[in-house]
């Protein structure tokens, strides 16, 4: 990978959250919610599904930016905003763009999009190159 500069774009990662990786999520971060796990119940409280976890999305934006970095880089922070809900299922597009480079350290900007384009989730990644 080239040296990045500030408006770069990184490959935009398509993805799905399955019911099964929402409930071992749950349980992992003990989340108990059903929200998170059955559907059905997800329905009754006026959702469309199983409700992705809102760590389940700092982790995604997360892992992307640390993949687009490469195996060497380490993360510093991560902030995000969860604008609208995502279900199991769902096709949703993780995006970055980088919004600052200083000596070793790369602030990008980054987003989960649903399939028309709405923003799920929008944050900041900053990461170290080493």
């Amino acid at each position: 990978m080239n040296p990045p500069v500030a408006g770069d774009t990184c490959p935009p990662q398509r993805y799905t959250h399955s019911t099964v990786q929402l409930f071992r999520f749950s349980a992992v971060s003990w989340n108990s919610h059903r929200i998170h796990y059955d559907a059905g119940f997800a329905a009754s409280e006026g959702f469309p599904g199983a409700v992705v976890q809102s760590t389940l999305h700092g982790e995604t934006l997360t892992r992307y930016a640390l993949a687009w970095a490469g195996p060497d880089s380490r993360l510093e922070t991560v902030s995000w905003r969860n604008r609208t809900t995502a279900v199991a299922g769902e096709p949703l597009t993780w995006t970055g763009t980088v919004q600052a480079v200083e000596g070793a350290r790369v602030s990008l900007e980054v987003a989960v999009l649903k399939a028309d384009g709405t923003p799920c989730v929008t944050g900041t990644v900053h990461i170290a190159l080493v």
